[in-house]
């Protein structure tokens, strides 16, 4: 058997979301994460997401990026709207995005990533979960929520390897920023070599 040959190149890191991330979901998230693990459990996870992500940034360090394309978790669009919304979420202190905007700056380009459609429909699901005040209420709200998360997040799985597949050309590299629980390099044509900066089993353990 011949070695592969790979003709384009994805470098993928597996994203633990922090509060900017999340938008308006964000004060919701928390309070339900207080209540479930405890606020000194909650302050400790913190602390090792920033960490996290300060290994991954230290990694870019003094690559050349120039050239690559970016691929986002939650990006419905490009160009200049999309820059403002990296910019917009590195302002109010995302480190993913803060990241991103310095790849930016030394050359790399966004892409659009994902369907706005299905992001929508996952924000409303999400949303409906944290609003749920009953016990009983919520316990229903996060049976459909299971379900209907299950089929959002397979649909959007294989929409953003179709924009992955249709958007690197031969000889080019991506960068994927997208959660752990993704099934992103099943759904990838096999000329694409994927590079995995961190185990994302590793990442899905921890939760």
């Amino acid at each position: 058997m011949g070695e592969r040959r790979y003709l384009r190149r994805l470098i993928y890191v597996p994203i633990i979301h922090t509060d900017p991330d999340l938008g308006t979901l964000a004060e919701g998230i928390e309070q339900r994460a207080k209540a479930i693990v405890g606020t000194s459990n909650w302050r400790k996870h913190k602390e090792v997401v920033r960490c996290y992500w300060q290994v991954i940034a230290d990694y870019w360090v003094g690559k050349d990026v120039s050239g690559c394309k970016i691929f986002q978790d939650g990006m419905p669009v490009s160009g200049t709207v999309g820059e403002k919304i990296v910019k917009d979420l590195a302002r109010a202190g995302s480190i993913n995005h803060q990241l991103i905007e310095q790849l930016m700056e030394r050359g790399a380009a966004l892409v659009q990533t994902e369907d706005p459609e299905l992001l929508k429909a996952e924000y409303f699901l999400t949303r409906e979960l944290l609003e749920s005040k009953s016990v009983l209420g919520r316990l229903w709200t996060l049976f459909r929520t299971r379900r209907r998360k299950g089929t959002l997040l397979k649909a959007r799985d294989a929409y953003i390897s179709k924009r992955i597949n249709e958007s690197l050309e031969q000889g080019e590299t991506g960068i994927c920023f997208l959660g752990a629980f993704h099934q992103l390099v099943v759904n990838l044509p096999k000329d694409i070599e994927v590079i995995t900066l961190k185990d994302p089993d590793t990442v899905r353990e921890y939760f």
